[in-house]
């Protein structure tokens, strides 16, 4: 298997919640991240739109993100830069 990945990424496996406007969210298991991007494990996968924040439970941020993929319950996005 061809690593694609530019960074490596962190297995996390932590609890996190996914802001799809300022009255609604959802809750996730954010599977792993970088520096750039995460991976996040969720349902609702369908329901994510394009941009959005997300909360990771072991951080006490948010993180602007932008949908870069979609399979399944899965979806991989970029980390908006600082």
């Amino acid at each position: 298997m061809i690593e694609r990945r530019a960074l490596p990424r962190t297995r996390l496996d932590v609890p996190g919640r996914i802001c799809l406007d300022e009255h609604r969210s959802v809750s996730c298991l954010v599977y792993d991240r970088s520096d750039r991007g995460v991976r996040v494990t969720l349902p609702e996968a369908d329901l994510i739109p394009d941009t959005f924040l997300l909360e990771i439970e072991q951080a006490p941020t948010f993180f602007v993100c932008h949908l870069v993929w979609r399979k399944g319950e899965e979806i991989g996005a970029q980390l908006e830069a600082a």
